[in-house]
């Protein structure tokens, strides 16, 4: 099943594929009915067998979806470059001094836009250090605004 799904993309395997998934959903499917079944409640398992029951039932218009089963706070994010459309996972921000390079604050996002995270973690790190820094180096991703608060954004190549 797994074979068939390798090149699922090409004209000629769409079907192949597409019977594929549609064995191990119904695989699975048959595995949680009986899980269901023969498992006590209250079981310690009771959160994952939820978790499969609710991967199972997602469509593809579904949102919040389920990308991963040991992560599954993981989220879809949309790159927009030909070469690589999507990555899965969460977005990070991270703040550290110029000279010692010590992380002064850390924030984790869902799937927002870059230039909105800066902010909440620009306030963070004052919360926690007591001073806002002066300058901050950030990727094109935050090129949108040049300043926030006293902070001045400088964009590296």
């Amino acid at each position: 099943m797994g074979v068939d799904q390798r090149f699922r993309n090409h004209p000629r395997n769409k079907s192949k594929a597409r019977k594929a998934g549609k064995k191990v959903r119904t695989i699975a499917g048959r595995l949680v009915h009986e899980l269901e079944r023969n498992l006590k409640p209250g079981s310690i398992y009771h959160a994952d067998l939820e978790l499969c029951k609710q991967v199972l039932a997602q469509k593809k218009t579904s949102k919040n979806k389920i990308y991963s089963l040991h992560e599954p706070e993981t989220q879809c994010i949309s790159k927009g470059k030909e070469h690589k459309k999507y990555e899965f996972g969460n977005k990070a921000s991270f703040v550290f001094t110029r000279n010692t390079g010590v992380i002064v604050g850390a924030m984790g996002f869902r799937n927002e836009f870059d230039g909105h995270t800066l902010e909440p973690t620009l306030e963070q790190t004052e919360r926690l250090v007591g001073k806002t820094p002066k300058e901050a180096a950030v990727d094109r991703g935050y090129k949108c605004r040049n300043e926030i608060g006293d902070t001045v954004t400088q964009t590296l190549q």
